[in-house]
């Protein structure tokens, strides 16, 4: 195996270990299941990559991915200091590549609170990736003293954060998305380090194909995560960005705060708000606006 492949290939085992367990016929079922998901593709992508900087990562992503966005509120972005973006999350990986791609060239200081597996296919994103662990059961206090650290030392270089403060992919309910509950870190943050935060407002969705396997079983859902992600040019985006809220605006107790964050982000949400809708966000021809 390619050395990219040696490390995709154990963030598929972990999310779905019976893939690769050595029964009769087992084989044929994942080479199935990886000519489905784009597995080859993603590979293939991955080392094309392999030497690039972390923006030249989010650079040809965010070109390969950004086919159908439209974009309000560009210009509540602040041009300089440290600020915070909090954001729903509907479909995974893509919604970070998409906010990339319409920010940076606004504010290319952006990191992203994120899981720490992709700095395990691409460690040079270490300078992008602020690692967190949504997990509780997997949390420890050098994990937060980590991620503290990333954010005080961000902080001093007046760089702009952005999380997505579910942690967790939108829930299917019917044909609508409702956003997960949203855990209190962000306003937490916003208030210890004194950071204005900007709503921003997802509207997209995942693939039909992702919803059914969802439906059928959690590791079948988990292993769409690269092809979720590569299918994006082929779904519409629409990117709502509201007026920053000052830090001392947000309640102190950050149980509150967070709701009060969440609201505001789930109210740019058009006539779909607080949900997205599947039926909406289906594919179909959308001109291309930057606002």
């Amino acid at each position: 195996m390619t050395e990219i492949r040696d490390r995709i290939t154990p963030l598929i085992v972990e999310r779905a270990p019976w893939m690769y367990r050595p029964i009769p016929g087992m084989r044929y079922i994942r080479g199935l299941m990886h000519l489905a998901l784009a597995y080859d593709k993603t590979v293939a992508i991955g080392e094309s990559l392999e030497h690039a900087t972390s923006q030249q990562i989010m650079d040809a992503m965010g070109e390969r991915l950004a086919k159908l966005v439209t974009v309000s509120g560009l210009s509540h972005i602040p041009t300089r200091g440290p600020a915070l973006i909090v954001a729903n999350h509907p479909t995974g990986i893509a919604d970070g590549i998409i906010l990339w791609h319409l920010i940076s060239r606004v504010r290319p200081d952006l990191y992203f609170f994120a899981n720490s597996d992709i700095l395990r296919v691409m460690p040079q994103m270490i300078d992008m990736i602020c690692p967190v662990e949504w997990r509780m059961d997997k949390r420890s206090r050098e994990k937060t003293r980590e991620t503290m650290q990333y954010v005080r030392e961000a902080t001093a270089a007046d760089r702009l954060g952005v999380i997505f403060p579910s942690g967790r992919l939108a829930k299917r309910i019917g044909l609508k998305l409702h956003e997960r509950e949203w855990m209190p870190s962000a306003a937490m943050l916003a208030r210890k380090f004194d950071l204005p935060v900007i709503p921003v407002n997802l509207q997209a969705r995942n693939s039909s194909l992702f919803y059914l396997f969802d439906k059928l079983h959690p590791t079948l859902r988990d292993v769409t995560l690269f092809h979720e992600t590569l299918n994006k040019d082929r779904q519409p985006y629409r990117v709502t960005i509201g007026e920053p809220i000052p830090a001392d605006q947000i309640d102190r107790n950050s149980e509150d705060g967070i709701e009060m964050l969440k609201k505001a982000t789930l109210d740019l949400g058009g006539v779909d708000a607080p949900n997205v809708s599947l039926v909406r966000m289906s594919r179909y021809p959308l001109s291309k606006s930057w606002g």
